[in-house]
């Protein structure tokens, strides 16, 4: 009860601010940007702009008409002062205003934000953080929010002024990828959210992102066993004393793979001009190498990675002179994740530690499990030795998509615990193979929040987002959400990311609550099909674990379907799912219309599209 009274006080708090900026009271000592729906101010940006500074200009001039009704007028720095002015980028008037500004620490994507008098400084390193500084600005000073690709909440305001302040920000972490499905493809979303990463839809104007050749698993990509395994069957791995071609790996420690990957490495450097990270990286199965020069150094190093590390570092000292600006990635990965005991990573190497054996239901630094403890350890172990580590992080089931999966309570204290340990990009595998996975979209848009600003307050952007995107349905989603959490304050009950709907955080009465919480958002909601649909979206998630549950409980005992409301469940459940272009119901062969056939066969009838 105590959460919906706060939950309720969020909203009415954020709609009484909102109101009352509308009857803002100017003082002095303000920077007026907008008055009673006139600009009050021009945007000069510099006569030779980039892209993105450009588009961060119309970014700027579109939302404060937004906002205001006020179109800012644009001139270059060619031109002369006209006064009050809106300062972009590496500007003219910087100097002119005897304005300093530290370019080399801002690097990429930081900016400094500056309110004067007579100007209002927007300024970050090329090539994204002058965009960034406009959306700091409209995001974090006017309250501006991109929830979804089609889900906004732009305030309302004849006038717009600020006070005085200067603010200057570097974000944390240098790679920041939320890899969600419903947001990937459109990149105003993720330039607003401030995502950068090699999936993100992201163009010149939006400054580019950290594009990868070769994303990962690449072995067979680099050294093709088709190619070679017949004349070089020692450039693979030794498995129980066999050299296998099938479900290999590379033998990191032959200096001809060596030289092979070290030529494919620079042939691909040369061709992909716009790549910066390159990945040497095993592939997405066991059998290392176990041959007597790759054992030993294992054995040496106290870990697989010992032979991997060989390789690796060994091509990036190749390539470095040629390509100062580009990076070797390299995943810690299951049989390769611990540390290696006296190697170290050269200096442009990236080090992707995965995460993937642990439990999401608690955060991997409070979580009494093995796998967590010894996650932590990991991390702890290569933040001393290496330049630049990465974190590739899980936050679905993959074998269930639509699975309840209560794991957003961990996702600030997990990035914060990262960037702790120095870690400077992170990869939040999601859903990605298919629209409307389990609250993807509040996952998405959580990520993105929590890897742009580790600190952001978690709560506010939950319950802002739920108020934006299940409108007067908004207190019941957050109770739901709050139930499917409960279980999983135990310390006793763990979740992997292949968890399904027997999973010990499920249970039959909490799954009936689930269904009677849904019951009176979709009656809030009932003349409101926007905010419906994303409801009954919602339920997919229980009608999932319902039938699974039965279905799974029927398949043990050998027995078929006897419920006689579970025909109209699944019907409903494949009529929604359809209807939004749900394709997959988990990561591998998971296609909904196969599922679809798996639930016709249990229940004993055919189901309509």
């Amino acid at each position: 009860m105590r959460k919906n009274i706060l939950f309720l006080l969020l909203v009415v708090m954020s709609i009484l601010s909102n109101s009352c900026a509308k009857r803002a009271v100017l003082k002095p000592e303000m920077f007026v940007i907008a008055q009673d729906g006139k600009p009050m101010c021009a945007i000069v940006i510099p006569e030779d702009s980039i892209p993105s500074v450009k588009y961060a200009c119309e970014e700027l001039q579109r939302f404060v008409k937004e906002i205001s009704g006020a179109e800012l007028p644009i001139i270059t720095d060619s031109t002369p002062s006209q006064g009050k002015e809106i300062i972009l980028g590496k500007n003219k008037r910087l100097s002119e205003e005897g304005i300093s500004i530290d370019w080399q620490s801002l690097g990429e994507e930081g900016y400094v934000l500056k309110v004067t008098p007579d100007k209002l400084i927007i300024a970050g390193g090329d090539p994204r953080g002058t965009l960034y500084g406009v959306y700091g600005l409209l995001d974090d000073h006017l309250g501006c929010r991109w929830f979804t690709p089609t889900v906004s909440r732009i305030p309302k305001m004849d006038t717009i002024a600020l006070p005085y302040f200067e603010q200057i920000y570097v974000p944390p972490l240098e790679y920041r990828e939320p890899f969600t499905m419903d947001v990937l493809s459109d990149g105003d979303w993720c330039a607003r959210n401030r995502a950068n990463g090699n999936s993100c839809n992201l163009s010149e104007k939006h400054g580019g992102k950290i594009t990868y050749c070769g994303f990962v698993h690449t072995f067979n990509y680099l050294v093709p066993p088709e190619k070679y395994f017949d004349q070089h069957p020692e450039y693979f791995s030794m498995v129980n004393g066999q050299r296998i071609k099938d479900m290999t790996q590379l033998c990191c420690t032959n200096e001809d793979v060596i030289r092979i990957v070290t030529e494919e490495v620079k042939r691909l450097m040369r061709e992909h001009s716009e790549a910066k990270v390159f990945s040497v990286s095993q592939n997405d199965w066991g059998n290392y190498c176990q041959c007597e020069k790759c054992s030993a150094l294992a054995q040496a190093e106290e870990s697989q990675m010992g032979p991997l590390l060989y390789l690796v570092n060994k091509v990036a000292v190749a390539v470095r002179d040629e390509f100062p600006d580009k990076y070797i990635d390299t995943l810690a990965y299951q049989w390769s994740r611990k540390p290696p005991k006296t190697m170290r990573p050269e200096p442009n190497v990236i080090i992707r530690l995965c995460s993937i054996e642990c439990c999401f239901a608690h955060p991997f630094e409070s979580c009494l499990s093995k796998a967590n403890r010894d996650f932590v350890k990991d991390v702890e172990g290569w933040s001393k030795i290496c330049d630049k580590l990465w974190v590739w992080d899980y936050v679905t089931s993959f074998s269930n998509y639509l699975v309840p999966f209560p794991n957003l309570e961990v996702r600030a204290p997990n990035i914060r615990f990262l960037v702790k340990y120095g870690v400077k990009g992170i990869f939040e595998q999601d859903t990605y193979t298919t629209l409307h996975g389990e609250f993807n979209e509040l996952s998405a848009y959580l990520n993105a929040r929590l890897l742009w600003d580790p600190l952001y307050d978690e709560n506010l952007a939950i319950n802002e987002f739920l108020e934006a995107f299940y409108g007067d349905s908004a207190l019941y989603i957050k109770e739901y959400l709050d139930l499917i959490h409960k279980p999983v304050h135990r310390k006793d009950i763990h979740m992997n990311i292949w968890v399904g709907p027997t999973g010990k955080h499920l249970s039959e009465e909490l799954l009936r609550k689930a269904e009677a919480i849904l019951d009176k958002a979709e009656k809030a909601v009932a003349t409101q099909p926007e905010f419906l649909e994303r409801v009954k979206l919602v339920r997919l998630n229980v009608d999932y674990a319902i039938m699974e549950r039965a279905r799974l409980r029927d398949e043990k005992f050998k027995a078929k379907n006897t419920d006689p409301t579970m025909v109209e469940r699944a019907k409903r459940f494949f009529d929604v799912a359809f209807r939004n272009n749900v394709k997959q119901y988990r990561e591998t062969n998971g296609d909904m219309n196969n599922y679809k056939k798996i639930i016709e066969e249990w229940l004993g009838v055919p189901l309509s599209n």
